[in-house]
């Protein structure tokens, strides 16, 4: 596999593009680079690697041979103005001058998305100069695509005759994305995917033996089981001590179903349940959270891993109510502490994880997440065997960081130099 390699001047130099902002807000997609770069400053040193994100300032050195590197966009989506909310603002640019440049100097490009400049610009640099070009599956942009084109279409035209004429947008949008998607994917050498779909899209545009699997890892140091962790949060943010605690981490936004966390939560008070809603992350329905809930929410802001992994350990369940989920780190670290898993069927996060003994999966609609907390929550049996299966996944299945690294993608990409 190596052959290839051992006359190289260097250690082979990878460049890394996530054509995202790295921040305190930044979603799983920045966050997994972030993870895996961290794992590659601490394990020896086989590669030279470079992780772009879009932004400005100093190159961060994480060690002699892993940095992040931050270019400005070309036309950030940030400057559309007439779009009511984004998630994470990308680059809209069909090239980006500066970063095709840079890339010359690469022996490998990983991209991390198909839509979008980087992922744009190292197509034609890899192209030209011969450049081996892999990618790996992390947000289903078609999908958000859609959602979204959909979410300012209602807020600005309702439901009237307006919107109905405009309908079909969203839809076209989609398959443009997807399209683009599969152009993608026939320039690049290897792909890297955790879920079904995205495996067999590339399987058949690229044949099974450049489709690689790849995997989620967690900081077992950090997301642990933590049995004093509920009695210091319900002090910490007065919730009741007997108030079953659902904890939802991410974007309080459409796109991860908020709307239907909200009405099922409502509806499972209207029971008779003694539910509380804790909530880690940011977005434009936390207003809707706790106007409808009032003092049964607690939206407590983007929190550190340290504090994420006392809520995953002081919860009676993790809800994972978004439909269009790649894997999902959330799943896994709150796993790795001992928490019960609600995952939408549709998003098959528990296949993509590995994790389908482990996780609960729930139909998605607003009913069948209602009836789930309301069995959860009743059912202390149930909820014991849903930490056991959780904690067992941990010692048997659970990849570190490193592992993730070394054995998906390093592994890829001197195996793609080599060949």
């Amino acid at each position: 596999m190596l052959a290839g390699l051992l006359n190289m001047p260097h250690l082979p130099r990878i460049a890394v593009l996530v054509d995202l902002p790295r921040g305190e807000g930044a979603g799983g997609h920045v966050k997994y680079w972030e993870r895996l770069a961290q794992a590659a400053a601490r394990v020896p040193p086989l590669l030279d690697l470079t992780v772009y994100f879009s932004g400005s300032g100093p190159d961060e050195p994480l060690a002699s041979h892993v940095r992040y590197r931050f270019l400005p966009p070309v036309f950030s989506t940030a400057r559309l103005k007439f779009l009511s909310y984004v998630p994470a603002h990308t680059d809209l640019a069909p090239f980006h001058p500066r970063l095709a440049k840079e890339l010359s100097a690469y022996d490998l490009i990983h991209t991390t998305d198909a839509c979008f400049a980087f992922a744009r610009t190292a197509e034609r640099v890899a192209g030209r100069k011969n450049i081996p070009l892999v990618t790996s599956f992390h947000t289903d942009t078609p999908a958000y695509a859609e959602v979204f084109m959909r979410e300012m279409l209602r807020k600005r035209f309702g439901d009237g005759i307006l919107y109905r004429l405009l309908e079909f947008l969203p839809v076209w949008e989609r398959a443009k994305k997807d399209a683009r998607l599969a152009r993608h994917l026939t320039k690049c050498r290897a792909v890297l995917a955790m879920r079904i779909e995205d495996k067999e899209l590339s399987t058949r545009l690229l044949g099974t033996e450049r489709v690689n699997p790849m995997r989620l890892g967690v900081d077992k140091t950090i997301f642990t089981p933590q049995p004093a962790a509920r009695s210091g949060i319900d002090a910490r943010y007065g919730i009741a001590p007997e108030a079953f605690l659902v904890l939802f981490v991410g974007r309080v936004d459409a796109g991860k179903n908020v709307p239907r966390l909200l009405q099922a939560c409502l509806n499972s008070v209207a029971r008779g349940m003694n539910l509380h809603l804790l909530v880690a992350g940011k977005g434009p329905m936390e207003s809707d959270l706790h106007a409808g809930l009032g003092a049964r929410v607690t939206c407590a802001g983007q929190v550190a891993p340290a504090d994420l992994a006392l809520f995953y350990a002081a919860a009676d369940a993790l809800a994972v109510v978004s439909d269009i989920e790649i894997g999902g780190m959330v799943g896994l670290e709150a796993l790795a502490c001992g928490c019960p898993v609600l995952a939408s069927s549709a998003s098959h996060v528990a296949q993509a994880c590995g994790a389908e003994e482990a996780m609960r999966t729930v139909e998605p609609s607003v009913s069948a997440w209602g009836d789930a907390l309301v069995e959860l929550a009743e059912d202390k049996d149930l909820r014991a065997t849903l930490v056991q299966k959780a904690l067992g996944f941990r010692e048997t299945r659970l990849s570190d960081w490193d592992g993730v690294f070394l054995d998906d993608f390093a592994k890829v990409w001197l195996k793609t130099l080599g060949g």
